[in-house]
C-alpha cells in the first residue's frame, strides 16, 4: 500500500474539527430538480422559450460548487451562478436561472444576501454574463452581502 506519508509518520489531526468530534457546516447541495424549478419559475416570471437542454452543461454548473475547492459559501454561491451562466444550458432564462439558484444554496445553507442601496441584481448578473465582473469580484461582491439568518 502507497502512503501519503513516509513510513512510521502520520498526520497531525487533533486540531481538526473533525478528530475533535465538531460538526463541519454543510451547505444545502442544489439538485437537478432546484434547477427546473428554478427555471420554470424564471421563465414564468420573465418570459422566454422552453426547449431543449444540454443537461451534461447543466449538471456540470451544479456539480462544480461542490468539488472541494469552494468551500465558503461566498464561493459556492459564485460558482454555481458563474456557472450556470456561462454553461447556458437552457434556451432562455440562464441568468434569472442561475440568480434563483444561487439565492436557494444561500438561503437553504442558512444565509440571506443582504443588499445595498444601490445594488441591481440583473445588472450584476448580466456584468458576470458579459465578463464585466470577474469571478473572484463575485466572490467578493457576496461576501459584503451575505449575512447569517
Amino acid at each position: 500500500m502507497i502512503s501519503a506519508h513516509p513510513k512510521g509518520q502520520r498526520r497531525n489531526t487533533q486540531g481538526s474539527p473533525r478528530a475533535a468530534g465538531k460538526k463541519i457546516a454543510s451547505h444545502y447541495r442544489i439538485t437537478l430538480a432546484d434547477a427546473f424549478e428554478a427555471h420554470f419559475d424564471a421563465l414564468d416570471a420573465g418570459g422566454g422559450r422552453r426547449g431543449e437542454v444540454n443537461r451534461p452543461l447543466l449538471e456540470s454548473a451544479l456539480a462544480r460548487p461542490y468539488s472541494g475547492y469552494h468551500r465558503p459559501i461566498a464561493r459556492k454561491s459564485a460558482t454555481l451562478l458563474h456557472g450556470v451562466v456561462k454553461n447556458h444550458a437552457f434556451v432562455d432564462g440562464n441568468k434569472r436561472t442561475a440568480f434563483l439558484l444561487m439565492n436557494l444554496l444561500i438561503e437553504r445553507s442558512g444565509y440571506h444576501l443582504k443588499l445595498l442601496p444601490d445594488d441591481r441584481i440583473d445588472d450584476m448578473v448580466v456584468a458576470v454574463a458579459c465578463d464585466e465582473m470577474t469571478y473572484e469580484a463575485l466572490i467578493k461582491w457576496l461576501e459584503k452581502r451575505l449575512v447569517r439568518a
